[in-house]
């Protein structure tokens, strides 16, 4: 189960504030914080069976490794999103063009996927393209990612831009996770983010 809090970030110079807050150095792990590219690619079949079922199916290239996620289930409300989901490791970049769902073969996941793509092609339904500036941070009872997302969503020759800073759980307990998003909502006027980036893909297909 993925748990995280999405925020909007409409003044990208709080970026910078965020990430020298002093209760967040005191809190963060030195060796975490980094600056990823990243560039998702969704995939799904002609006649959109994924989505029709609730999946979405992602490779994505953040920095130098390629990861391939499935999440399901999902549900947002007061910019907490919770999910299913699995991430596996990917060796072949070629997988961010023409992935087969046999990347999921270890997972339960790989014979729903069977019964809902069968030999279908899967075909890229739309880039998500941003930099990710990220750090761990550990509050003694939640061990959370922080994560800013800079860029924009690509489908059928439409962008929508990203700029949204993100708290994903890792292990402990969610009360204290939710006292630490609403601290910084509250500190620097953050509102939630109700839409993923996957999400403004679709609405981009459909207008």
């Amino acid at each position: 189960m993925e748990i995280e809090l999405k925020y909007r970030i409409e003044n990208e110079a709080i970026i910078e504030k965020i990430f020298t807050d002093p209760y967040l150095a005191g809190i963060k792990d030195e060796r975490t914080e980094e600056e990823l590219e990243m560039h998702a690619v969704y995939f799904d079949t002609e006649d959109r069976r994924l989505y029709r079922e609730g999946i979405a199916f992602r490779v994505r290239k953040e920095g130098g490794r390629i990861v391939g996620t499935l999440k399901w289930n999902g549900s947002s409300e007061d910019g907490m999103h919770k999910r299913e989901e699995i991430n596996v490791p990917v060796r072949d970049e070629e997988k961010l063009r023409t992935p087969d769902i046999q990347i999921f073969n270890q997972s339960e996941m790989c014979e729903v996927l069977e019964n809902i793509v069968g030999k279908r092609t899967l075909l890229p339904v739309m880039d998500i393209c941003f930099v990710r500036r990220q750090m761990r941070v550990d509050t003694g009872r939640s061990i959370s990612e922080l994560s800013v997302d800079r860029g924009q969503v690509i489908c059928g020759g439409k962008t929508a831009p990203i700029s949204e800073l993100e708290i994903e759980l890792y292990s402990g307990e969610e009360e204290d996770f939710l006292a630490l998003g609403r601290r910084l909502a509250e500190k620097y006027q953050l509102q939630p983010e109700d839409t993923s980036k996957y999400k403004r893909g679709l609405d981009l297909m459909q207008q």
